[in-house]
């Protein structure tokens, strides 16, 4: 009798450790997203429309850059300090900061347009004070003609972005050329739509991942910095999660993927896994709508910075992650 009760709990072991496991659901991550306010002055919200931005998280400022004028917002998103309007720093079109606090500004000379477009790299002291420039220099010959229009700090050096010809290189803090990237070719983008692609979102994570958007690919990529193509994720449609026109990407501090959709004017939330998680924003008058979104930047805090058009400003959400039982809902 003994034996055969043994015997039984065997075949019964199984069973339930099966029903135990099962009776645990699964955790998968949440995303909470909410309108906190957005970029303003003592006179209110300041009416942006379509600015570049950098986030500055080490000293937890904003910097806009709007037509050439330089804007600091502090950690609770008030204007502190601006300038740009010295001759010398030229045309900015856009801003990093490197880790000892010192601005760099990518800088342009328009008034030689025979010649092309002029351009160099000013370096200012916290309040727009120039201390030096920098130039571009040793460009082997795929990168002959190289026009940057974005500009980021990566592990102590630059790395400069030309967005229409889908190319970026990597030069040290003295300007010298040290590694280049055609995105083009690392995405298979053929010879003869190289003219019609480009690219449209960029931003670099902390790992120095390189993220961007190409729109006409309805594609969102990820490439390390040895230049290899991790992943590629996204599918053409309107409906939540689908890429119509999509611009601006980021990663926030929990693994989620943040991508800008135009034409619903949303910003959608991807897990780590790159599965569609949620979205906010969506076309509208409410303080919480968002008008033709096309930047986003991550801060401290869970906070998430989004630029959109029709003067609606530079908003600010936040966002916080959280697992939840039984899957995604």
């Amino acid at each position: 009798m003994r034996s055969y009760n043994k015997k039984q709990a065997i075949r019964i072991l199984p069973a339930f450790f099966l029903l135990l496991v099962c009776s645990f659901p699964a955790f998968a991550t949440n995303v909470k997203s909410a309108y906190l306010y957005n970029l303003s002055n003592f006179s209110g919200k300041i009416p942006y429309s379509d600015v570049r931005l950098h986030v500055d998280r080490a000293r937890d400022e904003v910097y806009v850059l709007d037509r050439g004028i330089v804007k600091v917002f502090n950690e609770t998103g008030m204007e502190v300090f601006w300038f740009g309007d010295n001759r010398a720093l030229g045309t900015i079109y856009d801003i990093a900061v490197d880790e000892k606090g010192d601005l760099l500004l990518l800088s342009f000379d328009f008034s030689h347009p025979a010649d092309g477009p002029d351009y160099w790299i000013s370096k200012c002291n916290y309040r727009g004070d120039l201390k030096g420039t920098v130039r571009i220099g040793g460009l082997p010959g795929d990168f002959y003609g190289f026009c940057p229009n974005r500009m980021f700090m990566r592990g102590g050096e630059l790395l400069l972005v030309s967005t229409s010809r889908m190319q970026a290189i990597v030069t040290d803090r003295n300007g010298k050329f040290q590694k280049g990237y055609d995105f083009g070719r690392i995405v298979d983008v053929p010879e003869k739509d190289r003219l019609t692609t480009e690219i449209f979102g960029f931003s670099v994570d902390r790992s120095g991942n390189m993220l961007f958007t190409v729109a006409v690919h309805f594609k969102a990529y990820v490439v390390s910095p040895e230049g290899k193509l991790i992943v590629s994720f996204g599918k053409s449609g309107s409906a939540p999660g689908m890429f119509g026109v999509i611009s601006g990407i980021a990663v926030d501090d929990e693994g989620n993927y943040l991508v800008v959709e135009r034409l619903r004017s949303v910003v959608m939330v991807f897990d780590r896994e790159f599965r569609f998680v949620q979205e906010f924003g969506y076309r509208g008058e409410k303080p919480w709508n968002l008008i033709r979104p096309n930047e986003v930047a991550v801060g401290n805090s869970g906070k998430l910075y989004v630029t959109q058009l029709r003067n609606r400003g530079v908003s600010v959400f936040s966002l916080s992650s959280y697992g939840t039982e039984g899957g995604r809902q």
